[in-house]
């Protein structure tokens, strides 16, 4: 028995030498330390110059690849023209030369060293991303320049109005506009190299809904889908004169709203309206159109709406109805509403209008005449206007207008503010369409245009 423990014992005494001897081994293996054959910088060379106010991570690559964990000291020659710390970020504080050297911290024969030469960069260039910005009377609106190179010392600059009476400007860029006219922004480099940039402010008075009589283009269409229910009621409880619509018929001729030939762009199906019941087109929910996110859930704003639901609202907030018929041709030959349509929505309007006043437009003269022969048979009745729109008018041609009882509404890019005149000298109304920036329709009703067609709310 004692043999036997005497045995366990020496067994037990082995096994404890050897795992001395491994953990040993394995520590000494673990301890093992390489050292640095080679140090030398990776991302710059051995004179660099820098500006002033910049940084830079200076970065070494230590030989061999084991050896990289190393721990490095960095050193400045003047702290007041260069600082690192202990990452390798080196600053550039003043102007002047200084070295900057990273060493092994446990062999510092192993080391690099860089001249920096520090110096002062001005401002090259100071620049507005645009050369005007037009301002309502009492508006206020900051712009700051683009001041370059972006490493220049000292990018503050200072602001100057040319006429402070029509905008004036603060020490950070806000311009106040306080007066009808033009004026000149500037700003300059304050470190002396003399870089200025500018911009003009043109100053307009304040628009208000009055200020002319303004018509929703397809309802208040900048903020809900295009001819629906929901874009006529945003416009009439927003004050507009009117509210222009687009009228198409279905296949069983009733009279619904919609722009485009096809369905395409407003229910996603590629298919004309007249091809379609009424019913069918009614169904259809609309996709597109701007802030359908916002209003996919309200029926007003994602069903096509009739001339019924549009006139009624027009009604019901006292606005004047624009109705424009849609009428595509081909080799001279109507396509779609023909006289017989013409005469059957002239009835329905009428009907439901009563004697409020309504306006019928088209692109199509002939159609604007057939309208006008109604209008004839009703006694000339007195609350039904007319209208032809065109992209250009022909201004030989306005006592034809006149004599007709047809106004002109007309693309405003090309009618120019000074035959505004010869429109009214001819006894003629004009409407421009579509305007939907102040400074345009500033100019307009500085010209006395008696109507202006929007988009968007412009007061």
């Amino acid at each position: 028995m004692v043999r036997i423990q005497n045995r366990i014992i020496r067994l037990c005494s082995i096994f404890m030498l050897i795992a001395i001897l491994l953990v040993t081994n394995s520590s000494s293996v673990s301890a093992k330390s390489y050292s640095v054959k080679k140090i030398k910088w990776s991302n710059v060379k051995t004179k660099r110059t820098m500006y002033k106010g910049t940084s830079k991570y200076f970065k070494v690559k230590i030989t061999p690849s084991k050896a990289k964990k190393k721990k490095l000291q960095w050193y400045s020659s003047n702290k007041k023209i260069v600082r690192v710390n202990s990452k390798g970020l080196v600053k550039a504080v003043g102007n002047g030369t200084a070295y900057v050297t990273a060493r092994v911290k446990t062999q510092k024969s192993k080391r690099v060293r860089c001249k920096i030469t520090v110096k002062t960069k001005k401002v090259s260039s100071v620049k507005f991303s645009s050369s005007q910005k037009c301002l309502e009377v009492g508006q206020t609106y900051t712009r700051k320049p683009s001041v370059s190179p972006s490493y220049a010392y000292n990018r503050s600059v200072t602001y100057k109005s040319s006429n402070k009476k029509i905008a004036s400007v603060s020490s950070t860029g806000k311009v106040t506009a306080r007066g009808i006219g033009y004026a000149t922004i500037t700003a300059t480099a304050k470190d002396g190299s003399k870089k200025k940039g500018s911009y003009k402010v043109r100053v307009i008075g304040k628009i208000k809904s009055d200020s002319t009589r303004f018509i929703a283009h397809r309802g208040l269409s900048a903020q809900a889908p295009e001819n629906t229910r929901l874009a006529f009621e945003l416009a009439a409880k927003e004050g507009y004169w009117g509210m222009e619509t687009d009228v198409r018929m279905t296949k069983d001729n009733r009279f619904i709203l919609l722009h485009d030939t096809t369905l395409k762009k407003m229910c996603g199906k590629d298919k004309r309206p007249e091809d379609m019941t009424y019913d069918e087109v009614r169904a259809l929910k609309i996709t597109g159109g701007n802030n359908i996110s916002k209003y996919k859930n309200n029926k007003d704003a994602t069903q096509i709406a009739d001339i019924e639901d549009y006139l009624k609202i027009c009604i019901k907030y006292d606005k004047v109805p624009l109705i424009e018929l849609k009428v595509e041709q081909k080799n001279g030959e109507k396509l779609n509403m023909k006289d017989e349509d013409m005469k059957r929505l002239y009835e329905e309007v009428k009907r439901i209008m009563g004697n409020k006043p309504y306006t019928f437009t088209s692109f199509n003269l002939e159609t604007v005449i057939g309208m006008r022969h109604l209008k004839k048979k009703d006694n000339d009745a007195d609350n039904v206007s007319l209208r032809h729109i065109v992209n250009s008018p022909d201004m030989e041609n306005l006592s034809y207008y006149r004599r007709r009882g047809i106004q002109l509404d007309c693309n405003y890019k090309n009618v120019t503010l000074n035959t505004l005149s010869d429109f009214h000298s001819a006894g003629l109304t004009i409407c421009a369409w579509v305007i939907d920036d102040k400074e345009t329709a500033w100019n307009y009703i500085q010209r006395d245009a008696d109507y202006i067609t929007t988009n968007t709310k412009l007061w």
